[in-house]
């Protein structure tokens, strides 16, 4: 009967714990490991009680809240099995396993906290650039028409008195080969404004990176030198500056990030760095296409994992 009580509790704060935060979600917490001490008196396989309790730690909104939660829950399996006198075959397997699995599911709710503020972010730049791009069309529509329909309405007007007049044929030919060419140019600019150019821009990307580490709570520092970089160069770096910042987004334990764009005696170097450690660096489709943007200018790319920064090497003579 015992038993029986102890599932229901159990299936109750089970499946609360997974919609609500905050104080409820720490009663659900505690009923769990409740259950497992009230089960320990009977059976060792208890245990997975605190596995389940120390699960659900990383329901919490925070990353650190999160894992003081699980270490509060480590320390209360030991501190039960020293008072409870537990035999090794239920503490090593309760903390052992609460720990494991405890700190990866931690992990893996950070990560998709992050790719959800960071898609949240891109959508906010996507509105913002649609915006953007509307009211661009707009100005340069109304700054290009203003100006052309008002000059070739003059030359029609003044063609029109010409003939009413009787001037010379080839005075009014005049007039109306102005206003076509005219017409045509302004068919291009408009053609030109509508299309826009797409070419990616160091000032751009660092204003869309802006936005992306704000939502994942990470300070974004840049540092660019005012020079003019060549257009083919600047496009390049931009990419580069995307998919690096994109990265420490997603995967890098980090509160601060660092971008610079400096020009040295032998070329031009950008870094990327962030307070995190790169573990494992083996080169990704990101880091990948990063070499290959900075091999097609005639750079070279360095990593540095301790704390992770990238170094990109642009020479002058490009």
């Amino acid at each position: 009967m015992a038993v029986i009580l102890a599932l229901m509790i159990f299936l109750v704060c089970y499946f609360r714990a997974h919609w609500v935060r905050g104080k409820q979600l720490v009663v659900c917490i505690a009923g769990i490991f409740g259950i497992g001490v009230a089960m320990a008196q009977i059976n060792f396989g208890a245990s997975v009680f605190f596995v389940y309790a120390a699960v659900f730690c990383a329901q919490f909104k925070t990353h650190r809240s999160a894992l003081g939660a699980l270490m509060f829950v480590i320390c209360s399996i030991g501190l039960f099995s020293a008072v409870t006198q537990q035999s090794s075959y239920f503490w090593i397997p309760a903390i052992l396993f609460s720990f494991i699995i405890g700190l990866m599911t931690v992990h893996q709710a950070e990560v998709d906290r992050k790719n959800k503020a960071l898609k949240l972010s891109e959508q906010q730049i996507e509105a913002l650039a649609k915006s953007a791009e509307r009211e661009r069309i707009g100005r340069d529509l109304h700054d290009i028409l203003g100006h052309s329909l008002s000059v070739i309405t003059l030359k029609s007007e003044l063609a029109s008195k010409m003939i009413d007049k009787g001037i010379a044929l080839d005075k009014i030919r005049e007039e109306i080969k102005a206003v076509e060419e005219l017409s045509r140019e302004t068919l291009a600019q408009v053609r030109g404004a509508v299309v826009g150019y797409n070419q990616a821009t160091i000032d751009t990307e660092l204003l869309h990176a802006q936005v992306a580490t704000k939502a994942a709570n990470i300070e974004l520092i840049s540092d660019i030198e005012s020079e003019k970089l060549a257009s083919n160069i600047e496009a390049q770096l931009a990419l580069i500056v995307r998919e690096a910042v994109t990265n420490i987004v997603r995967h890098a334990d980090t509160k601060k990030a660092w971008v610079t764009l400096q020009f040295q005696d032998t070329g031009i170097e950008l870094s990327i760095k962030d307070q995190g450690s790169m573990t494992d660096y083996n080169e990704n489709s990101g880091l990948s296409g990063m070499r290959q943007r900075i091999t097609k200018l005639g750079g070279e790319m360095h990593i540095e994992t301790t704390p992770t920064c990238l170094r990109f090497n642009v020479p002058m003579s490009i």
